[in-house]
């Protein structure tokens, strides 16, 4: 449903409810009429063009179909199959071939940035899947190898190429409706490898990579299309017609977006091929500037477009997917503006024009080759009672109603009123007579701002007069008298399918003042009530009211934020300034960005709320910080830390995963953290809370995991916080402070539940757990032994090693020992039984240790014994034991207990025996 745009912030709460809405966007388009090739033939599909091949017309390369008639196609991209896979569906592509008549679809399948070379199986069934659903709705298929970071198709992100294409092929031996595209970007990109010169050594270097897997592909019989990147982003087709591939079937790649791509250096390279032998295929363009966002540039565009079409160059544009992007085709989630459209159409096969973006809306203009008629984005309509839920929906006879026997019902879905034979003045000015009614258990507040009229169907059985005056009640005015009644007449009612008649009612804001007052104001512009005076001949006793809807016209109240002062890093907030952040611009989050007290320090604030349906990308409904400054480098430092404190309305489940990224030129302007922070949003009560009531989180993003192309003096240009929802119910305000650039110097701190110098028996049981702690690495690397090693007897030492991302380690060793006890060595006797006066020697045998004391106490009838000499053993070197002579002769008969107790170090070990003298 179409609603308010709204760019003021009120609440969170009221985020809640705006979660709905819907974005507007301007746009500017250069008059049709300005060209001559942007109007065309709707393209043709495979089933009537067959194969498809590289053709002369008057001495230029073009592509024809399988007679030798130049054909074009135009279609779609996706985005990354691993970002959003979604869009496979044969929903989508019937959309996209019959109400689009697209005749090419490209599949983006990326190597790199956790695509094939991380998971190569699904991301090959990705494709599969995605030739299969071309192939079922009529289209060609490009198979995109999506070399993009690296940007040298021969590094070794890349070395299953070969393998990949022989296996597609072999599944689709010489099928007609695949394209084969070796390599999307070929580009001076090194994120995690190497990149490739914009120039000639450049273009020879994708020559060479692309050329033995074309040779496979013809030598299995393959004659399909191939198309081969070209060097710079695939802005320099020139080069490859200075050196093309030696097959009659290649084509070669141009790539732009019309936001960055117009000084003519992209169009000359590709005229300079056309001229010089070669086909061109433009296999990616957008109507953004080349990092997808900002635009979209239609005028631009049509340029582009009317260039392509007149040199027969087919194009595919980028993409689908519903990204928060100038360049995605559908509508993104923006928090308080739109929801995102769900990549699967439904079942009618079709996505209404209010779910795709602006690029959508003329991009599917232009690929059927019709005029482009833009909706219009600022217009909204708002049902606010339908009475679908079979109640009356809180309304009820207002405490002022004038006229008895009136009663409400819900019928058929609809507010029925009876009773009205009374109520009978249908002039425009006298209406306070009339039955009145209102809403008053609605007990909702519906923002309409910007708001027009107020329609509502009028249901009756058969065509008559009705008179109504409205009130439209909200915080901004509770009572606004109608300047006039409005009517429907016997001539705007229209029989219906099951015998009544329906007319729609018109009430404009200056029939209805109240509805102009709430719909302007700027302090709250939320309906809750209404009040209706309804007037009707005096021989009609009912009629029925229904889908009672709010139109008008978005309004963007401007966001307000604090001053953005000057770029400061490290960036403490305390000037009142924002120091240099902002929001991104593909920031699902637009709030006001302002400096709030949080712990007693100024910090950086917004209000955000994650949707309660979630978008595919969970970067999509993500809050996007923004902070560009020159010089910019990571040097030395370790990690990016901050201080984030939450302040929730609502926080419950799932987490906020902090992701942080940096756009360095030299690295083709994407450079992301491995790592990331996590908030588990169920455990909020084991953060810290500060004195004003903020959970606080010291967050450390570990610079060490950015990808091997970014060096310590390399220009990052801008940093990006992304704070992304993993199914979390967050609402509620955040707040950042003290981000700043950090080196580790300190190692990991180890403590262990063991102490130098214990003692442990032989084969005893003994499990170590280190705790390891680090002020910035959440999960340093810890390499030790669960259990101790008892195996043997003497002293060991027991090691610990704990190292954190900046190369810092630690290193705990314990010393500790173990002994093997023999227990009481015969020759105590079995029965334990002596003669009074003899001599027991006690003796046993303890290894592994030194520094042995053992005494001997005796027992009778639980009463400690004395005994002759001081009960000490003595060692016996050359029998290696330790022995004791017990005396008896001063000794009673009877039964005794004999305890040895013997001490070494900090252990202590008591065996008992028992004997008997008689």
């Amino acid at each position: 449903m179409k609603r308010l745009k709204r760019g003021k912030f009120f609440t969170v709460l009221s985020l809640l409810v705006l979660i709905g809405l819907s974005l507007s966007f301007g746009s500017v388009t250069a008059a049709e009429s300005d060209y001559n090739s942007l109007i065309t033939d709707t393209p043709t599909k495979p089933s009537d063009a067959g194969a498809l091949q590289i053709i002369d017309v008057n001495g230029q390369k073009t592509l024809g179909d399988s007679s030798g008639n130049p054909i074009q196609l135009r279609g779609m991209s996706t985005h990354g199959l691993q970002w959003f896979p979604e869009i496979l569906n044969d929903n989508a592509f019937s959309a996209l071939s019959n109400d689009w008549d697209a005749n090419v679809v490209r599949l983006a399948m990326y190597v790199g940035e956790d695509g094939y070379a991380s998971n190569q199986e699904l991301m090959k069934q990705r494709v599969i899947d995605g030739i299969e659903l071309a192939k079922e709705n009529d289209m060609y298929v490009i198979v995109d190898w999506h070399v993009h970071a690296p940007g040298d198709p021969n590094a070794e992100m890349y070395s299953g190429a070969m393998d990949f294409f022989k296996e597609i092929s072999s599944l689709y031996p010489n099928d007609p409706n695949i394209i084969y595209e070796l390599a999307n970007e070929p580009s001076s990109n090194n994120t995690d490898g190497p990149g490739i010169t914009n120039d000639a050594e450049g273009w020879q270097s994708v020559k060479s990579y692309a050329e033995p897997i074309i040779q496979m592909l013809r030598d299995n019989g393959n004659d399909n299309l191939v198309i081969v990147g070209t060097p710079n982003w695939s802005q320099r087709p020139d080069l490859a017609a200075d050196n093309p591939i030696d097959d009659n079937n290649t084509a070669y790649t141009a790539h732009f977006y019309t936001g960055t791509h117009n000084d003519g250096y992209v169009q000359g390279n590709i005229q300079y091929a056309l001229e010089n032998g070669v086909a061109v295929f433009v296999t990616e363009w957008g109507t953004s500037e080349a990092s997808g966002n900002n635009g979209p540039f239609l005028d631009e565009a049509d340029a582009w477009l009317d260039y392509l079409n007149d040199n027969n160059i087919s194009w595919v544009n980028w993409s689908l997917t519903n990204k928060n992007e100038t360049s995605a085709a559908f509508t993104p989630f923006i928090m308080g503006e739109s929801d995102a459209t769900n990549l699967d159409p439904g079942d009618d096969q079709l996505w209404s024009t209010e779910e795709l973006s602006i690029s959508g809306e003329y991009v599917r203009a232009r690929i059927k080759g019709i005029s482009y008629q833009p909706i219009d984005r600022d217009r909204y309509e708002t049902v606010v009672w339908n009475f679908d839920d079979g109640t009356t929906q809180g309304f009820r006879l207002n405490g002022d109603n004038p006229i008895e026997n009136v009663a409400l019902t819900n019928e058929n879905n609809a507010l029925n009123i009876t009773g009205l034979t009374a109520s009978n003045d249908l002039s425009a000015e006298n209406f306070w007579a009339n039955a009145r009614i209102s809403a008053d258990g609605f007990g909702q507040s519906i923002d309409i701002l910007g708001a027009e009229v107020l329609t509502m169907d009028v249901i009756a059985d058969t065509p008559t007069t009705v008179s109504i005056a409205a009130i439209p009640q909200g915080p901004a005015t509770w009572w606004t008298n109608p300047t006039a009644a409005v009517q429907v007449t016997t001539d705007d009612f229209v029989e219906q399918s099951d015998g009544t008649y329906k007319a729609v009612m018109t009430i404009t804001k200056e029939d209805a003042p109240g509805l102009e007052v709430i719909g302007t104001s700027a302090e709250d512009s939320t309906l809750a009530n209404i009040v209706l005076f309804i007037g009707t001949p005096s021989d009609v006793n009912s009629i029925s009211l229904d889908n009672i809807t709010i139109v008008g016209s978005e309004v963007e109240l401007p966001v307000i934020h604090d001053p953005i002062g000057e770029a400061t890093f490290p960036s403490n907030f305390e000037g009142g300034t924002r120091q240099g952040w902002n929001w991104s611009g593909d920031s699902a989050v637009n709030t006001a960005l302002t400096i709030e007290e949080a712990n007693g320090s100024n910090a950086l604030s917004w209000e955000f709320a994650y949707p309660e349906v979630k978008p595919t990308d969970n970067w999509a409904s993500a809050p996007r910080l923004d902070f560009w400054k020159d010089g910019l480098t990571r040097g030395d430092n370790d990690y990016v830390t901050f201080d984030l404190y939450l302040d929730p309305v609502r926080a419950s489940q799932g987490s906020i995963s902090i992701n942080l990224t940096f756009q360095p030129p030299s690295v083709g302007y994407w450079a992301q953290a491995n790592d990331t922070f996590e908030i588990d949003l169920s455990q909020l009560d084991q953060a810290i809370v500060t004195d004003d009531g903020l959970y606080q989180y010291e967050v450390t993003l570990d610079l060490n995991s950015l990808p091997s192309g970014v060096s310590d003096d390399t220009e990052l240009r801008n940093m990006l916080l992304i704070f992304a929802d993993q199914n979390s119910d967050f609402a509620g305000r955040a707040y950042i402070d003290n981000v700043q650039f950090v080196e580790d110097n300190k190692a990991p701190q180890v403590s262990l539940n063991l102490e130098d110098g214990q003692y442990f028996s032989v084969g005893q049981d003994v499990t170590v757990t280190p705790v390891v702690t680090d002020d910035l690495d959440t999960n340093p690397t810890v390499t030790y032994n669960e259990k101790l090693d008892t195996s043997t007897t003497g002293a060991h030492t027991y090691t610990v090693t704990a190292t954190d991302a900046a190369g810092n380690t630690s290193t705990v060793e314990v010393d500790y020992y173990v002994y093997a006890f023999s227990g009481v060595l015969e020759p105590i006797k079995q029965e334990n039984v002596y003669k009074k006066n003899r001599t027991i020697p006690v003796k046993f045998r303890i290894d592994g240790v030194s520094n042995v004391t053992a005494t001997l106490q005796l027992t009778k009838d639980g009463q400690a014994v004395t005994t002759e000499g001081n009960n000490v053993f003595r060692y016996d070197s050359e029998e290696n034991q330790y022995i004791y002579n017990l005396r008896t002769k001063a000794l009673e008969t009877g039964d005794y207990v004999g305890t040895v107790v013997i001490t070494f170090g900090n252990t202590t070990i008591e065996r008992s025996f028992h004997f008997t003298l008689k």
